[in-house]
């Protein structure tokens, strides 16, 4: 009777468990956005902004723009390098040996993780010189769009996670065909929103812009003949390639999603945006043109 009694004594309430369970999650999810907030503060230049680095203030110094800049050139030279060897390798220029005895399917995975980086770094510096050149009043270091939002730190954070798990667990569950696929969308969605954003010059901007400015014109040439907002089209479809280059399953449906209804959004407040910038000229403008992400019509108002 002693020891039932003390077994008794020693129980948990279910409601106290199920409390604790809860406060667990909450300072698992808690933790878990303060390391998130603490990242996109480092890539925002937070802890700069104390007036002792004028070049590092603000988005505009040029401090900010060489850091981000020569951070990226390395990033994208030893990757470059790397992959040019990975590839000489699956064509047979370069022995195996070189590499010592690395499964295939561990060597095909770190070419996939080189192209990723390569074409990850070649998108956010292209970013920078193209609004540089097109757009240079409103140039600065948040045109490489590294500190896009915390929501695409997160995703790139979780495919990474997922790309180096699949590497230790299931380096055979890949395919090149994928691989293929994933590399043309990124390169076609690059050189989609370029193109646009070289065609739009003065008129592009990373921010909607909520007020016309004298400058900004309703641009219908170009690629703006067919598609009305290909730079979004663009980006679109380079951030699931990104993810079919790595043949990242969970984070190509989660890219996917997230990219659609972020543009669902965005592509709906600025089609009434420029429909009151531009009444009726836009009106026939849309009738011609196509949106380029599938569903996303449905939602704008006609």
């Amino acid at each position: 009777g002693r020891v039932a009694s003390r077994q008794r004594s020693l129980e948990v309430p279910a409601n106290e468990k199920d409390n604790s369970g809860t406060m667990a999650h909450f300072w698992l999810l808690t933790a878990l956005a303060d390391r998130m907030h603490s990242i996109q503060s480092v890539l925002n230049f937070d802890g700069w902004k104390c007036g002792n680095y004028p070049q590092f203030d603000t988005a505009k110094g040029l401090g900010r723009v060489a850091f981000v800049a020569s951070i990226l050139g390395i990033i994208l030279g030893v990757h470059l390098s790397a992959c040019f060897q990975l590839v000489l390798l699956r064509i047979g220029v370069l022995s195996i040996q070189l590499f010592g005895d690395w499964p295939d399917e561990v060597l095909f995975m770190a070419l996939q993780w080189t192209v990723y980086i390569v074409m990850i770094c070649s998108f956010h510096m292209g970013e920078f010189f193209t609004t540089a050149l097109c757009n240079p009043t409103v140039v600065s270091s948040d045109s490489f769009m590294v500190n896009h939002s915390k929501a695409y730190t997160t995703a790139a954070l979780i495919s990474w996670t997922e790309f180096f798990v699949r590497l230790y667990f299931f380096p055979q569950i890949n395919s090149v065909r994928i691989f293929g696929i994933g590399l043309f969308f990124v390169l076609g969605g690059q050189i989609c929103r370029t193109w646009a954003m070289i065609t739009c010059g003065e008129s592009f901007n990373h921010y909607i812009q909520r007020d016309k400015k004298d400058n900004h014109i309703l641009v219908t040439h170009g690629i703006y003949g067919f598609l009305r907002h290909p730079s979004y089209v663009g980006f679109f479809y380079w951030a699931v390639g990104t993810q079919l280059i790595l043949c990242n399953p969970l984070s190509v449906a989660l890219y996917t999603l997230a990219s659609w209804t972020f543009f669902r959004h965005r592509i709906v407040y600025e089609e009434a945006t420029l429909r009151a910038h531009f009444p009726g000229a836009y009106e026939s403008y849309a009738e011609k043109t196509f949106i380029g992400i599938p569903l996303i019509n449905a939602f704008v108002l006609q």
